[in-house]
């Protein structure tokens, strides 16, 4: 995320396996920035799905030990990356943060985990992402920034994925919560 800005601008990029990109990352350069840590996260609107009907998303996280709420505003025009104005905070308790955002009028809209790790590489984040459908290498950072490394692996703009997981997951023809079986 561009924190001066409070902007998050991505990208993600359908791969078949994450191993051969760590190590490809890895001999680049990159330095582990978090470990991989499975996360849960819960997406919440209201009844009405105002929030959807908006563009914005209200996220409550729980990754490496952090509980995180995130409300991100609608996605801005763009042609090849995922733009949007982002804030965060940590929060002490994932229960009683649903708890309180049920007592306040939202619901739970959408669950979805995946396991994460993140480098850095020259300044741009890059998030080795498995979820139930499929790996995903998310990069982060200035398009300039963003485009370098897709390059350094062999992507282009073609790779290119902008959008969301629950997009992603309703395309995959699924529905419901995109959560591991248990």
């Amino acid at each position: 995320m561009n924190i001066e800005k409070g902007l998050e601008i991505e990208v993600k990029i359908k791969v078949e396996s994450l191993p051969p990109w760590r190590e490809k990352l890895i001999a680049l350069g990159a330095a582990p920035q978090s470990p991989r840590a499975f996360e849960r996260n819960l997406v919440f609107d209201t009844l009405r799905n105002v929030l959807k009907k908006r563009g914005m998303l209200l996220r409550l996280r729980a990754a490496g030990g952090r509980n995180i709420l995130t409300m991100k505003l609608p996605v801005r025009p763009d042609a090849v990356y995922k733009i949007r104005e982002e804030t965060e905070t940590e929060v002490g308790d994932f229960q009683k943060m649903e708890m309180i955002l049920r007592g306040i009028g939202f619901r739970r809209f959408f669950a979805y985990e995946k396991y994460r790790e993140v480098l850095l590489l020259e300044g741009v984040r890059v998030m080795l992402d498995e979820t139930p459908i499929g790996p995903f290498i998310e990069i982060e950072g200035e398009p300039a920034a963003i485009d370098g490394t897709a390059a350094l692996l062999g992507f282009c703009r073609d790779d290119y994925i902008t959008d969301s997981y629950h997009r992603l997951f309703i395309l995959s023809g699924r529905s419901g919560d995109m959560v591991f079986p248990r």
